[in-house]
């Protein structure tokens, strides 16, 4: 009965589940049915709840397995079952774990619709405002159409009233003095001018030309302002300004040459920008597209410049410099940062004092509001190199309506500065008439509408020549013809000078032509003679005249510059070291020349010569010197003694006397050079007023030939450089006289060696008894033998350095002063006359004058012929401006 009860539950359970499974199926089938907004459908949910009915079944099954197969359980020792399977708890959680399936579905169904609906509107809004923004652009480009349309018509529209404005005022008569500057001025006056130019050249006379600096806020006109004065419209300045050629400083220099009859332009290379590295030629209408496409490759402003420049026998030099333009109301931070930069551009222009200065600002009917002034008395505080031009004049005219308001206008600049009010045609109309006779038409019709409308207001004739750009660019040219009137008389004072230097100079050469005669040349050697010995006789007494500084020698500096020769050398030609400071040389680091000079390497000498010690003897050179056996040994170790003694100071001394005398002509010979620059220096000192030749503390000799050096020609001194084969003769007989001293002197000096005979004999005269007595001790011999030998060197080496010292003192430091007067006097005087005219060169002299004076007739003949050209060509170009200003 238990059993078939539980199948009955089992039966129900099962039914049940099949019904569940049935209405999850069904579900499922519902949920394929609902698609996505793409189109798909969502297995998620299909897979979830199969999976979870599945489980559901198996775990059912399962259940079902284990009550039927443990469905009693043996609960006594009977053996009886009790049944243990709850069919109440059972069906309860099958029903509670559907529910929960049942939600989770239901969840997800909602979750999967909910996502689906949002998707949907998310797409839905994306689409609209999609579908907006395409409204909107479609609208915005319709909007710039019409405006650029409309902004088209209304340039085209304001162009055609300027044009018709400017009309209204009358065709520009062909006789009318309209000049732009490329003929302002006569031809007359430009070729005037470009003579003056090569003269000033030809006389290596810089002439320095004008340079006139535009400066004003940005859009105030500068770049227009240049052009109207010009008198082409070289459209400089384009309608972006941030693109346009002001962005970066301009120099357009105006140069005459007569070679280019139409304009040469030609655009300088720009360092900064690779693409143009080069000079490019280019046309006036060319030049805007040049400039147009460098200050776009131009990141920033830049202080780099653009150079122009112009060309034309029809222009006088001048420049013209376009500054960026100054932005004095910048409030954003890239606008102050830009101001700081054009700023610092712009005072860098205006610094130089030579630069005059036009501010260029529009005109405005309040004159607290114009900032131009304040501004430039930071520069130029007096304003004395600076002029205002006001611009869009016709604008604020338009806005007076009696005499006093507009009086009233024109009074009220700033006081003591030189105003200009302009109106320029625009950018339109000056493109549109850029053939310069239209476009200078265009300038004369404003300037006509601008005195037309004063006149309507009966303005005050005292500002007429205020208004207009004529009489600007006649002001600023008048300012410019000064300058160059100004160097006038400069240019004349230079050529008249080279004009005298030139007669002086050719006086000069005929004079010297005219003095080549014997007695002439006799007096001017003898007269150069004179002065040399003189000069050298000061140079050894003792005298700074000729520059130690410059001139002298240090005791580092002699020997090297003597090579080989000046170091000191032992008998072994080994180099000695010389320690002067420690060895108490006099003046060792000083520079010296003359006769201080030999005294420090007389004092050098002696130090060497007190430091020298005596060789090594050895016992061969003893047992040699001994000689043959004899009764008594004393005689003969003595001879040895005094045998190796004189080898050794011979070795010794000798070598160093011979570098003393060649040291001491180099010394001697030194002074020529000195000599010939203190000639030089005193002929100097001459052409700038100073005292000639003399001095004191000369000795006899010096004071008998004073009367000869007053006499001495400063004309013939000045012209030695003619006579170099002269002076060279007397400078060969002085080395000669140098040689013989040096070289007698030696020979006296040699007088001081002893033979070892005349040694031994002084020796014996005062014997020594500590010489050995017995021969075969070899040790005491020569310990005996080398103490007598040290002695004997001692006493020889400071008999031998005094002796030199006074030799070399009284013959050649004596002669020198001494005999050489007499020797050269002697044998320049007994020169004969064929003699002189051979040193003195005479018939090449006479050559090489008649070629000077040739030379310097043509050159006086060139500067008298521009002397007469120079000043006719001042007459013509200082005629005065006359070309009148236009009437209204």
């Amino acid at each position: 009965m238990m059993i078939s009860c539980t199948n009955h539950h089992r039966t129900i359970y099962q039914n049940n589940l099949n019904n569940s499974t049935n209405n999850a199926n069904n579900t499922v089938d519902n949920n394929k049915k609902i698609e996505t907004p793409q189109g798909s459908f969502q297995p998620a949910i299909q897979s979830t709840s199969n999976t979870n009915l599945n489980s559901l079944a198996s775990s059912v099954n399962n259940g079902a397995s284990v009550g039927s197969t443990n469905g009693s359980t043996p609960n006594n020792s009977n053996g009886s079952t009790t049944p243990t399977y709850n069919h109440n708890n059972s069906a309860e959680e099958l029903e509670k774990q559907r529910r929960e399936e049942d939600e989770k579905r239901k969840k997800l169904e909602l979750e999967a619709a909910s996502a689906a609906a949002k998707k949907k509107e998310d797409e839905e809004k994306q689409r609209k405002e999609q579908a907006e923004l395409e409204r909107k652009r479609r609208e915005e480009e319709i909007r710039r159409t019409n405006a650029a349309a409309a902004n088209a018509a209304n340039k085209e529209l304001n162009e055609q009233v300027e044009i018709s404005s400017l009309e209204q005022m009358g065709k520009l008569d062909p006789a009318s003095t309209i000049h732009d500057m490329f003929s302002f001025f006569p031809n007359e006056v430009y070729n005037s001018y470009e003579k003056l130019q090569y003269f000033s050249r030809d006389l290596n006379t810089a002439v320095s030309h004008p340079e006139i600096v535009f400066v004003g806020p940005r859009s105030s006109g500068k770049s227009s302002l240049i052009e109207a004065f010009i008198g082409r419209a070289l459209n400089i300045v384009g309608g972006n300004i941030s693109n346009g050629c002001s962005k970066r400083v301009l120099y357009l220099q105006f140069t005459n040459n007569i070679d280019y009859e139409v304009p040469k332009v030609t655009i300088k290379k720009d360092n900064t920008i690779k693409e143009f590295d080069h000079d490019i030629i280019v046309t006036m209408e060319q030049l805007n597209e040049n400039l147009a496409k460098r200050n776009q490759l131009s990141n920033d402003y830049i202080e780099e410049p653009i150079y122009v420049s112009i060309e034309s026998r029809t222009t006088l030099n001048l420049t013209l410099i376009d500054s960026p333009g100054l932005l004095f109301d910048g409030q954003q931070q890239q606008q102050q940062t830009e101001s700081t930069k054009i700023e610092s551009i712009v005072t860098s222009l205006l610094r130089p004092s030579h630069r005059l200065i036009i501010a260029v600002e529009s005109c405005s009917q309040d004159w607290k509001s114009m900032s131009m002034g304040q501004y430039l008395k930071k520069i130029d505080p007096e304003l004395s190199r600076s002029t205002f031009v006001f611009t869009k004049f016709f604008n604020t005219v338009r806005g007076f309506s009696s005499t006093r308001d507009i009086n009233k206008y024109l009074s009220g600049t700033v006081p003591d500065i030189k105003p200009f009010f302009v109106t320029l045609p625009n950018h339109q109309v000056r493109a549109s008439y850029s053939e310069p006779n239209r476009f200078q038409e265009k300038i004369y019709q404003a300037h006509k509408r601008d005195m037309h409308a004063l006149e309507q207001l009966q303005y005050d004739k005292r500002y007429e020549r205020s208004i207009g750009v004529l009489p600007l660019r006649r002001y600023i040219l008048n300012i410019v013809w000064k300058s160059y009137q100004d160097t006038i008389p400069r240019i004349l004072k230079h050529l008249r000078s080279k004009r005298q230097t030139a007669e002086a100079t050719l006086n000069e050469l005929q004079k010297q032509s005219s003095s080549l005669d014997s007695t002439k040349l006799r007096s001017i050697a003898s007269n150069y003679t004179v002065t040399f010995l003189q000069i050298t006789e000061k140079l050894l007494s003792g005298t700074s005249e000729g520059n130690p500084s410059a001139n002298g020698q240090t005791l580092e500096e002699e020997k090297s510059q003597q090579g080989d020769c000046g170091e000191w050398v032992d008998a072994y030609k080994e180099a000695i070291y010389i320690d002067p400071e420690e060895w108490n040389i006099p003046y060792w680091s000083s520079k010296l020349y003359g006769g201080q000079q030999l005294e420090r390497l007389m004092a050098e000498f002696k130090a060497v010569c007190d430091n020298s010690k005596i060789s090594e003897v050895k016992m061969d050179d003893i047992a040699t010197a001994s000689g043959i056996n004899k009764l008594n040994n004393i005689p003969n170790y003595a001879w040895a003694a005094s045998d190796l003694t004189s080898l050794i100071s011979r070795d010794t001394f000798v070598p160093l006397i011979e570098q003393l005398c060649e040291r001491a002509m180099y010394i001697m010979k030194r002074l020529t050079d000195i000599a010939d620059k203190v000639i030089d220096s005193r002929r100097k000192s001459r052409c700038i007023g100073s005292s000639p030749f003399g001095g004191n503390g000369l000795n006899n000799n010096n004071n008998n030939n004073n009367s000869n050096n007053d006499r001495l020609s400063n004309t013939d001194m000045d012209n030695l450089d003619q006579y170099p084969f002269f002076t060279h003769h007397v400078k060969n007989l002085y080395y000669d006289f140098v040689h013989r001293a040096a070289k007698g002197c030696k020979e006296k000096c040699m007088d001081e060696f002893y033979s070892s005979r005349t040694i031994y004999w002084e020796l014996t005269e005062h014997p020594d008894s500590s010489l050995p007595s017995i021969r075969n001790d070899h040790h005491e011999t020569k310990t005996a033998v080398c103490q007598l030998a040290t002695k004997l060197f001692d006493s020889i080496r400071q008999r031998i350095t005094k002796n030199v010292l006074l030799k070399l003192y009284n013959f050649f430091l004596v002669p020198m002063q001494t005999d050489l007067w007499n020797e050269i006097q002697a044998q320049i005087t007994c020169l004969s006359n064929e003699q002189l005219e051979q040193l003195f060169e005479v018939q090449a002299t006479r050559e090489q004058l008649k070629q000077e004076e040739k030379k310097q007739q043509q050159i006086l003949e060139k500067y008298s012929q521009i002397d007469e050209q120079f000043l006719k060509a001042a007459s013509l170009f200082c005629r005065p401006l006359s070309n009148p200003t236009p009437s209204a």
